[in-house]
């Protein structure tokens, strides 16, 4: 029965193996790592910013920003247009004049947080004429030891004629620097990017903990 067992988890990570297939494990500026399935690529405008060394990519970039998509974009493929995927990774370092510099506190959702994040979501949506549909959750998590807020809500496409867009948005805090990660797809792909997007975010980490 155990050896039956063995057999079954073994084939389940095979599978999850396939869906996801091999991953090329990013760093950023010597500030984070993280892990991207080869179903998406860099965006073309990072490409001369690279060392790509066994399956590790280094990135060095002065923008604050990087951008993953639908692989064979870059390359204008006819078939990568049928799918949407994004995922933005975002930079920033804590202003030392602020008073909340350096304490690294969990994450509370309180009524303020709501507030912000609900206001922050439409306006986003508003100024990229994709209307806003409704916000979905709200909630504090923890992603490698970091503390994280996490909100996700659904959108229009662009100027309201594309299908309907889920966003997953995690900021993630280290102290003195923060990353905020979006994942965005198409909800009618749900079930494509749903494991891609669970192992990308399991992967993130700031290459130091303060």
């Amino acid at each position: 029965m155990k050896k039956y067992i063995c057999s079954l988890i073994i084939y389940a990570l095979l599978l999850a193996n396939t869906a996801i297939g091999q991953t090329l494990q990013y760093s950023y500026n010597g500030k984070y790592t993280i892990r991207i399935p080869s179903k998406l690529e860099l965006q073309d405008s990072e490409l001369n910013n690279i060392t790509n060394r066994n399956q590790q990519v280094s990135i060095s970039s002065h923008s604050n920003k990087i951008v993953f998509q639908q692989k064979g974009l870059n390359a204008e493929q006819k078939a990568a247009y049928s799918k949407y995927c994004r995922v933005i990774i975002e930079y920033y370092k804590e202003d030392r004049n602020e008073p909340i510099y350096g304490r690294g506190d969990q994450i509370v959702v309180d009524r303020d947080i709501l507030y912000l994040v609900h206001n922050s979501v439409e306006e986003a949506c508003n100024i990229n004429h994709t209307p806003l549909i409704k916000l979905l959750t709200i909630q504090p998590l923890d992603i490698n030891g970091f503390p994280v807020l996490f909100y996700s809500y659904k959108r229009k496409g662009w100027e309201g004629k594309q299908p309907p867009v889920i966003v997953n948005v995690y900021q993630i805090f280290n102290r003195y620097e923060s990353v905020t990660l979006t994942f965005s797809y198409r909800e009618a792909e749900r079930e494509i990017w749903k494991d891609i997007h669970n192992s990308i975010i399991k992967s993130f980490t700031f290459m130091n903990k303060y």
